[in-house]
């Protein structure tokens, strides 16, 4: 069993634990800035918040490019090891994925996330020999390049629920398959339930990372007790920022009170975390 300390280690990062590494979500510079100072070493980019953020419904909207920049700004801004999510591999070709895998290798990133697929059931998964071969090409690409690569391969078997026929099953099929197509490490969102977990972890033969998305999660201890080697919180911390942004300007309507600015950062505060670094929109290699 892979611990997150080991998983940390092979990041580049420092994780004095045998817990499960927390790996959050970020989707921009000021969000990425604020995990690194609470202290989170190492972060992951978020294509569905990111595209959130520019008002798109995530699955693969925004292309490989612009996830690239972005998350290639993050790399730059935040000196922290930073796992790329390039989202699925819908109609893109084993050569096209290979060249987004050089290219987030490039800018500095330290590993990325592939996925099958499925997000907010828009659309069938991809095969699962299809997503094996495509992570066979960003193995490669990293072979090439000459850089490690820790390579995050995600099922969304569980997240689609009722599309998929049997969910749990499909999850650990996919899981077993991406980790012996050479995947580090599976992702399988949608279980958080400490029993399933068990259920999960027994059936996979490999390191796996789930997500905790909402408030009823079990310790931390108890995930570690379970076997899972890394945690992401999803697009929970996005989702609560703008969950507690939509409350406080709900209340300053209804009320005419202006007590939300009690708590908000102040500009200063603001411009500190950010340290005037960021400067022109990073460029990457095409691909």
């Amino acid at each position: 069993m892979i611990k997150g300390c080991e998983l940390a280690a092979r990041l580049g990062c420092d994780w004095q634990s045998d817990d499960p590494l927390i790996i959050p979500e970020v989707w921009d510079v000021a969000s990425a800035r604020i995990l690194v100072e609470a202290g989170f070493p190492t972060l992951t980019t978020s294509a569905a918040a990111y595209a959130w953020a520019q008002g798109y419904r995530p699955g693969e909207r925004v292309g490989l490019e612009e996830l690239l920049v972005v998350a290639g700004r993050i790399i730059r801004d935040c000196q922290k090891p930073i796992v790329a999510d390039l989202e699925g591999c819908f109609d893109r070709s084993n050569q096209y994925i290979k060249r987004g895998v050089m290219a987030a290798l490039t800018i500095g990133g330290k590993g990325v996330i592939l996925g099958d697929g499925g997000r907010d059931g828009m659309h069938q998964m991809l095969g699962v020999m299809e997503v094996a071969n495509r992570i066979k090409s960003a193995r490669m690409a990293a072979i090439e390049v000459k850089k490690e690569l820790v390579l995050i391969a995600r099922t969304d078997a569980v997240h689609m629920g009722a599309l998929v026929a049997n969910p749990f099953e499909e999850a650990i099929k996919r899981a077993n398959t991406f980790l012996d197509a050479g995947a580090d490490l599976v992702h399988v969102p949608g279980v958080q339930n400490i029993d399933v977990v068990h259920q999960l972890k027994t059936q996979i033969h490999g390191p796996v990372m789930i997500t905790v998305s909402h408030g009823n999660a079990p310790l931390l201890t108890d995930y570690r007790e379970a076997g899972i080697t890394a945690v992401s919180l999803g697009t929970g911390l996005m989702r609560s920022a703008l969950s507690d942004m939509r409350r406080k300007a709900e209340n300053l309507m209804a009320t005419g009170q202006f007590g939300h600015l009690d708590e908000a950062m102040s500009e200063n505060d603001m411009s500190d975390i950010l340290c005037e670094k960021v400067g022109a929109l990073t460029k990457v290699a095409s691909i």
